[in-house]
């Protein structure tokens, strides 16, 4: 089987391509990657996987492929800042190709969205009725990228005939995880491992729910062969909920830190695009119900494995590591 992941050289990406190239016996993986979000390590794949470094507007859609995941997206709350303007036409732009893939070759599309779409707190279910909030920045012009890049898709599918699926992660975690471009977890375990302050947003009481990346990317693939047509799923874990401050102390409890909790603003340090997400906790009836699939490691689990990971890499390899933060 010849499988394309869009973005596969990112932290979702590699987690991905592991997963099929252990669970799919004989797949064949293309990984097309610009490398723009964040630099992970690839070396391990190199004699397993086709690599192509570069944008993914760039490969001929006459390349025939039997599934395609599509993950190539500006990420991070902090990554997203630079291209504040141009984000969603860089979402959009990258879905009307992946479906022009899709099209030609007949492939199934695995497209993956956002939890960002719903911008509102409080529980999620994929048939919510969505609203845009009366808001400005980078981080709503994303979502509503997203958004708007599951409508033009699903427009597409049914233009063109080919099986589509969309799944929504909620707050992914995992090794290799990028702080750089503003994600929660790697920003604490550096911090506390070298001693500095880990910073809360807003005093840190916003509460996200973690779901390993092992466990999101099991549900892109179980989605992708067992869910139905058309629909959309969210993915996540609602069981890991907890606020950033209690995320925090659990992280310097682990990494053994005397690291002090800083509450910062996060507008005065990234600009005025800045802004944060609203609270997120996922229902998973639906992507259980049509697949079979359940979250299965818990929090403190997943972020025993994550503290493993950093205690691997050592101090070196944490000190040139720029003192960048966001709760994402």
């Amino acid at each position: 089987m010849k499988i394309l992941i869009t973005g596969g050289l990112g932290f979702l990406g590699q987690h991905l391509a592991r997963h099929l190239l252990r669970d799919v016996p004989g797949c064949r993986l293309t990984l097309i990657d610009n490398l723009s979000s964040s630099v992970i390590d690839h070396a391990w794949l190199r004699d397993k996987a086709e690599i192509i470094i570069d944008d993914f507007a760039a490969m001929p859609v006459g390349r025939r492929f039997d599934r395609i995941y599509h993950l190539a997206s500006p990420v991070g709350s902090l990554g997203i800042l630079s291209m504040s303007g141009y984000v969603a036409k860089q979402i959009t732009d990258l879905a009307v190709r992946a479906g022009e893939m899709a099209a030609a070759c007949g492939a199934p599309l695995l497209y993956v969205s956002s939890s960002e779409v719903y911008g509102k707190g409080g529980p999620q279910s994929e048939g919510d009725e969505l609203a845009v909030p009366v808001q400005t920045g980078t981080r709503m012009e994303y979502s509503l990228g997203k958004l708007s890049a599951e409508h033009l898709l699903r427009n597409m599918a049914a233009r063109y005939g080919f099986r589509l699926t969309v799944v929504r992660p909620f707050n992914a975690l995992g090794e290799h995880q990028s702080s750089r471009i503003g994600f929660v977890v790697p920003t604490f375990f550096e911090h506390a491992m070298a001693g500095k302050p880990l910073p809360l947003f807003h005093g840190g009481n916003q509460v996200r729910c973690f779901c390993h990346a092992e466990d999101v990317v099991r549900g892109m693939a179980a989605v992708q062969e067992r869910g139905v047509d058309g629909e959309t799923y969210n993915v996540g874990h609602p069981g890991n909920a907890i606020s950033i401050r209690d995320l925090a102390a659990k992280i310097r409890a682990l990494c053994d830190s005397d690291s002090i909790l800083e509450s910062v603003d996060p507008v005065e340090r990234f600009g005025p695009s800045y802004l944060e997400a609203s609270a997120k906790s996922p229902s998973i009836e639906k992507v259980h119900a049509d697949t079979g699939w359940r979250p299965r490691i818990d929090l403190d689990s997943a972020l025993a494995r994550v503290h493993g990971y950093y205690s691997n890499l050592g101090a070196p390899a944490l000190e040139h590591r720029p003192d960048r933060v966001a709760a994402t």
